[in-house]
């Protein structure tokens, strides 16, 4: 898995304890990072201290993850308000199974980080595992990686009220058993199963397989 990531004056938002930040639900399914991707960029009016600054963090970024036994490609982003063509080259940044941690340096690199993943997903919905921005105190947060021209259905909309009701990850099972009380009918589980496929391409939920079940997880 591929860990794409922004550097500016700091790298707090990175690693943790000797750690890779990830989302939870990722640190639980204890996912092998393999390669890194550091993109970094100066604003014009950067003064040498601030240059230094931000260098100095890309290379303690890169130690650390070689610390890791993680390769890592480190990419100084010029110009970067030529906007689609940035999000033309992050594109290619964007392999399978990909997270992407935009919380540091420039703003503008994140936006474009961010479309470039709503892109490569509705190209590939596999491709982006997830998105995510790491709070002031390590907390990271999951951003949806939703298509603004998707649209749902009344079944997929209360397929997703299911999900966001239930306190805990909830099987493709339980999910058919509720929505067929609900509707007073019985729905196949394949049919579910399929709209729920939906919703995930869509960005609006995640599969996780625990053994033998598949377990569903809203992620807006």
């Amino acid at each position: 898995m591929r860990y794409i990531v922004t550097v500016g004056e700091h790298i707090n938002h990175i690693f943790r304890n000797d750690r890779l930040i990830l989302p939870q639900r990722l640190e639980k399914a204890d996912v092998i990072i393999d390669s890194a991707v550091i993109l970094y960029s100066f604003m014009k009016s950067a003064e040498d201290d601030d240059i230094k600054k931000i260098n100095d963090c890309v290379k303690k970024a890169e130690r650390a993850f070689f610390a890791l036994d993680i390769p890592v490609i480190t990419k100084e982003v010029k110009d970067p308000y030529l906007f689609q063509e940035r999000i033309e080259e992050f594109e290619r940044l964007i392999v399978p199974k990909t997270v992407i941690n935009l919380t540091g340096g420039r703003r503008i690199l994140g936006y474009e980080l961010f479309y470039a993943a709503i892109e490569v997903s509705n190209k590939n919905p596999d491709a982006v595992e997830a998105v995510f921005y790491v709070t002031e105190d390590g907390h990271p947060i999951e951003l949806p990686v939703i298509n603004p021209q998707a649209r749902l259905t009344q079944l997929e909309r209360e397929i997703l009220e299911i999900v966001r009701q239930s306190d805990k990850p909830i099987t493709i099972t339980e999910i058919r058993d509720t929505l067929s009380e609900r509707r007073g009918s019985v729905y196949p589980l394949p049919l579910v199963s399929e709209y729920i496929s939906r919703l995930e391409k869509k960005g609006y939920v995640k599969k996780e397989p625990k053994g033998r079940k598949k377990f569903v997880v809203a992620l807006i």
